[in-house]
């Protein structure tokens, strides 16, 4: 397995952290006549903004995939207290993965996948694109004003927006507001025990989003807690994450 890393800005926290097969060819598979290939996966790390985890956190979870035949960027960003408040974490995840796209093509047709407040960075990013992006969100923590009313992260999303609350701004202006064009799929994945995202915050953003019109499929993984959806060795990650990320898969060649 390759491991290397690309910078997407002059910040040491810049940075996109790469996983993959020795060599291409072990990604891809004959079917039907037709070359086919894992689709590569980028991750997003939660820990709500405050980098209560990192992009290494998610070592085990890109190493899993690998495994899998998928190549994996995990992306890191500013945390809120060395820079990173609202917007410029989002723009970080922005420019993430407009470096990787323009490193390798092949990252455009990339399954989107955030974890916890990683997903809220994520749907930013892609909202207003129309890239028709596939995006995989695990227990999502995205309407601010909500989470901020639930007390989501102990205070973080209020930290997160101080700066910008500051200057009269508002929690549904950072809520990122996507449209049915920049999604082909939009996948949610809860945890059955998840101490740290309300089932009440999970549902009100799955109406949302499907008000939105927007494809959403929504799974629960049972008996799971908040970060067993990221750790390989938990039963929710590997019987339910990466079975359904390994679902997707692109054509290559005719």
């Amino acid at each position: 397995m390759s491991y290397g890393h690309l910078g997407y800005g002059p910040l040491h926290w810049q940075r996109i952290d790469l996983y993959g097969p020795a060599e291409p060819e072990e990604t891809r598979a004959t079917v039907a006549g037709a070359t086919v290939s894992a689709a590569p996966v980028v991750l997003v790390h939660g820990g709500f903004w405050r980098h209560d985890r990192t992009a290494q956190d998610l070592e085990p979870l890109a190493c899993a995939l690998v495994g899998r035949g998928h190549r994996v960027a995990v992306v890191e960003y500013r945390p809120s207290w060395d820079g990173g408040v609202w917007p410029a974490a989002a723009d970080d995840c922005r420019a993430a993965l407009r470096t990787l796209e323009e490193s390798d093509t092949s990252w455009a047709g990339a399954t989107l996948v955030g974890h916890s407040a990683g997903c809220h960075l994520l749907l930013a990013s892609i909202a207003g694109t129309a890239r028709g992006a596939t995006a995989v969100l695990l227990a999502p923590v995205t309407d601010l004003a909500e989470a901020s009313r639930l007390g989501v992260g102990g205070g973080s999303v209020d930290d997160f927006l101080a700066a910008h609350l500051a200057v009269g701004g508002s929690h549904k202006q950072a809520t990122p507001e996507p449209h049915p064009a920049d999604l082909a799929s939009l996948t949610v994945v809860s945890a059955e025990h998840d101490q740290a995202v309300p089932r009440e915050l999970t549902d009100l953003q799955l109406d949302d989003w499907v008000g939105r019109g927007l494809p959403v499929t929504s799974v629960q993984a049972p008996d799971a807690r908040h970060m067993h959806l990221v750790n390989p060795e938990r039963p929710a990650c590997c019987s339910v994450v990466l079975p359904l990320l390994a679902g997707h898969a692109s054509i290559v060649e005719e």
